[in-house]
Parts: structure tokens; C-alpha cells; sequence
């Protein structure tokens, strides 16, 4: 017997419930019950990251660590920063029109499609804030301002630039929305409206941060990064392959036609979704969800038998509902 596997079996046995979770773990995914070693990897990976989080929000705050000698002036700082304003605002103004209409002939003669129009908000918007997060950030951390006035007049400014990319993120996601009325969602579709989300988030913390709220730690991109991780944690909870599921089956209800092809595609994490939507929808839709859903497994990549959830439901899924 390996050393993983006698390890994990005196874990299991002192400890009744793992023993049991983990054996279920395996009949779930289809095989027989055994140890699982790799769970034992999850469960002490998971105990010392959340170990160093509680020792790190128990530290004492530590004293600023003073940066180069060198610093932007902060003139300069302002002059940049209000250029960056105005050139944001006159692409905000720009997409406001475009979204409430106003800009429709010009569009239309340009040749943009409708299409076009709806995905070209998405990487606008990875521009935009990719280049105000970046400059902000930066000419926070390396500006000198030599009085409370020029201080006060970069904060003013540096709120402008982030009140001009939550308009644009907003635009962006309206643009989505109405594309996603007109064809249905797709899993791109669907993350690129979780990263619009994410990406406001990320600049209302930014404007927290340049507003002083808890100026004793520079908080910023810890706050950043965990949300990161709370958006993909939640993403695996919720089962993103089952909204998309039920946002097409909403959306053949009023379109009458649903693209059975694209959901044919979709993982294993799909299949009960579908057979459960059959429900609400008509006969010739119906058919064609069928077709989708028992096909047969779906799935991404091979992962060993002991971690393969998805499968598992989606068969016996199949074999009650086809």
C-alpha cells in the first residue's frame, strides 16, 4: 500500500463522516468506493490558505515604506490626467449615442452591422479600462503633490475617469443584453457579461481606495484579487453551462426557435439542464432539446473517474429522461 493511500485510509477510518463523503464521492462519479487521496490534497490545501489568510488579517499594519526619491510632478500628473478625462468623455458621449440610437444612420452608412455594434462595446471596454486602471493606479503611487490643492484636483480628476469607464462598462453590458435578445446566450457571451460585472466592481474599489476609506493599509489589490476568486468561485457553484440552459430556454419561449446546435456542444454539466427544460417548451423545440441532451457525454477534457461529477449526473439524467 502507498504511502498516500494508508495515510488517507487511517484519516478516513478515525474520521467516519470523511470516510463516508469521500466513498460517496466515488459511487457519484461511478466507480466503487475507495479512497481518495486527492481529497485529502484539496481538504490540506484549502486548510493552509485559509490558515495564511487569518494569520494575515491578524498582522499588525506595517509603516509605509517610502518609494524612489524620483516622483512625477504634480502638475504634470494633472495635465495627463485631464487629458485622459476629456478623451473619455468624448468616447463616452460617442457610445451613449450609439446605444440610445441617435447614432443609428451614422453606423448604418459606416457599414457596422448589428453584430459588430454588440461585440465591439465588449472590447472597448477591455481598452478603456484596461488603459484608466493602469494610468490611475500608476500616477497614484508615483506623483508628488506638493500641497492639499493638487492633491485634491488629481482625487477630482482621477473620480471623473472612473465615474467615465463605469459609463462605458454600462453601455458595454446594455450592448450585450440587447445582443443576447436577438440570438440567445452562449458561454462567451455569458463571461463576458460576468467580466463586465467584475470589471465595475473593480473600479468602485478603486474609488473607494482614492477617497482615503481605510487608508491605514494599501488594501487595493488584495480587495482586487479576491474578488477575482469570489466571481470564479461562484461561477463553479452556480454551473454556468446550466444558466445559459435556462436563459435560451427563456428566450425560445418568445422567439420560437432555439439554436439546438450550439446546446448539442455544451459539457456533461448541461444535460440535466435540458431535460429539465423540456417542459416549457413546444413539441418542435422539445424534439430538438432531445436530440441535444441524448446524444451522449459531453465533455471537455478526460479528468480521472473520482473527480468526474458531470458525467455521472448527466447519465443517469439520460437514462430517466430519454
Amino acid at each position: 500500500m502507498s504511502w498516500p493511500h494508508g495515510g488517507f485510509r487511517a484519516w478516513s477510518s478515525s474520521r467516519p463522516a470523511q470516510g463516508l463523503w469521500c466513498d460517496r464521492f466515488s459511487k457519484r462519479a461511478g466507480g466503487s468506493p475507495q479512497p481518495c487521496p486527492i481529497c485529502a490534497v484539496f481538504i490540506a490545501f484549502g486548510s493552509l490558505c485559509a490558515a495564511g489568510l487569518l494569520r494575515l488579517a491578524a498582522s499588525e499594519p506595517v509603516d509605509r515604506v517610502d518609494g524612489p526619491a524620483w516622483r512625477l510632478g504634480g502638475t504634470e500628473a494633472l495635465v495627463v490626467l485631464a487629458i485622459l478625462d476629456a478623451v473619455f468623455a468624448a468616447f463616452a458621449i460617442a457610445q451613449v449615442l450609439a446605444a440610445t440610437g441617435a447614432a443609428a444612420d451614422t453606423l448604418r452608412s459606416a457599414g457596422v452591422t448589428y453584430a459588430d455594434y454588440a461585440r465591439s462595446g465588449f472590447f472597448q471596454l477591455l481598452w478603456v479600462s484596461g488603459i484608466t486602471l493602469a494610468v490611475l493606479f500608476l500616477f497614484s503611487r508615483i506623483s508628488r503633490f506638493s500641497n492639499r490643492r493638487n492633491a485634491l484636483a488629481f482625487m477630482v480628476l482621477a473620480e471623473c475617469a472612473i465615474a467615465l469607464t463605469l459609463m462605458v462598462d454600462v453601455v458595454a453590458f446594455r450592448r450585450l443584453s440587447l445582443y443576447e435578445e436577438a440570438y440567445g446566450f452562449t458561454m462567451l457571451r455569458l463571461y463576458s457579461h460576468v467580466f463586465a460585472v467584475w470589471v465595475a466592481v473593480v473600479f468602485l474599489l478603486l474609488a473607494a481606495d482614492f477617497l482615503g476609506l481605510w487608508s491605514r493599509r494599501r488594501w487595493f489589490v488584495g480587495a482586487t484579487i479576491a474578488s477575482a476568486l469570489t466571481v470564479l468561485l461562484g461561477l463553479n457553484f452556480v454551473n454556468p453551462e446550466a444558466l445559459v440552459v435556462a436563459f435560451n430556454t427563456n428566450h425560445a419561449q418568445s422567439a420560437h426557435k432555439i439554436d439546438s446546435q450550439y446546446l448539442a456542444e455544451l459539457s456533461s454539466d448541461a444535460t440535466p439542464a435540458l431535460l429539465a427544460s423540456r417542459a416549457s417548451l413546444e413539441q418542435a423545440l422539445r424534439s430538438q432539446v432531445d436530440q441535444a441532451a441524448c446524444a451522449g457525454p459531453h465533455t471537455y477534457s478526460a479528468p480521472p473517474a473520482a473527480l468526474n461529477w458531470s458525467d455521472a449526473q448527466a447519465a443517469a439524467a439520460r437514462r430517466s429522461g430519454c
